[in-house]
């Protein structure tokens, strides 16, 4: 049984046994074996910023995803039942920022990383944020984070 329960800290702790990110905030790509998807340069609006001038309107954002999956099914069967649909998860990211209201661009990934763990049949995910024409010797500015599924031993 998954699970996703116990937070940002606890999710560190479920990477994969003899992962060198088990217990760190270090990031590392898939296992072998995994499959992963990705869905990069996503463009939505949000309401996000520290200052008051940023949260009376809303603020374009850059969104790259990369989905962890044990296996995907898809991959023998060709059918879209059998994977993760890319239009789903895109429509999951715009509802995302136009429900979620945040000061840190560090707490709506770590946000959206939950709901795309809650909602999709993935092992991790990766999140990479960017927020444009922020700093002006800067094209963005953003994070990027890893979280994985947490594994439950109660069946």
């Amino acid at each position: 049984m998954w699970c996703s329960e116990g937070g940002a800290a606890a999710l560190l702790e479920d990477a994969p046994a003899g992962s060198p990110v088990r217990g760190s905030a270090i990031s590392v790509p898939p296992l072998p074996g995994d499959d992963s998807i990705f869905l990069r340069g996503l463009r939505v609006e949000a309401l996000i910023g520290v200052y008051e001038h940023e949260r009376h309107a809303p603020q374009p954002l850059v969104v790259d995803l990369e989905l962890g999956l044990a296996h995907s099914r898809g991959c023998l069967s060709d059918r879209i039942e059998d994977a993760v649909d890319y239009a789903e998860v895109a429509a999951a990211l715009r509802r995302h920022a136009l429900a979620n209201r945040r000061e840190l661009l560090e707490a709506f990934a770590q946000d959206l990383a939950d709901s795309l763990l809650r909602d999709f049949a993935l092992v991790s995910v990766a999140v990479t944020v960017s927020k444009p024409g922020i700093l002006d010797a800067a094209d963005s500015i953003g994070v990027s984070i890893r979280r994985w599924r947490r594994q439950c031993s109660d069946a």
